[in-house]
């Protein structure tokens, strides 16, 4: 998804070339995850001949968030703390972070 926001709209193949030097895939690994995707809504597919062109149906925003209450909700059975203590404790925050995370949890305890 990443590639494909950067450039908009691209083909299997240059989603490959995009992601070769960090992972090993073979082209129609990346057609059937391209697919996939596709299926799911994230990403729209026209043909143009014999390419499949792959283009962005959702904000980068909205995919993560839903990627992210999908995690909480499966894995950390809807439980926050451990997810903030992990990102706390093996990652090294800035203090811009660090100052947004006690901004959210400020105005979330005043809602509450």
């Amino acid at each position: 998804m990443n590639v494909c926001w950067r450039l908009g709209t691209s083909t299997a193949r240059q989603v490959l070339e995009e992601v070769a030097a960090r992972y090993e895939r073979d082209y129609q690994t990346i057609k059937t995850l391209l697919d996939r995707i596709t299926t799911k809504g994230y990403l729209t597919m026209e043909k143009l001949g014999p390419l499949c062109l792959y283009t962005p149906a959702v904000e980068r925003r909205v995919a993560v968030g839903e990627a992210v209450r999908d995690f909480v909700d499966t894995v950390l059975e809807r439980r926050l703390a451990p997810l903030m203590v992990q990102l706390v404790e093996e990652e090294e925050l800035s203090d811009e972070e660090a100052q947004e995370l006690r901004a959210l949890l400020d105005v979330e305890g005043k809602e509450e």
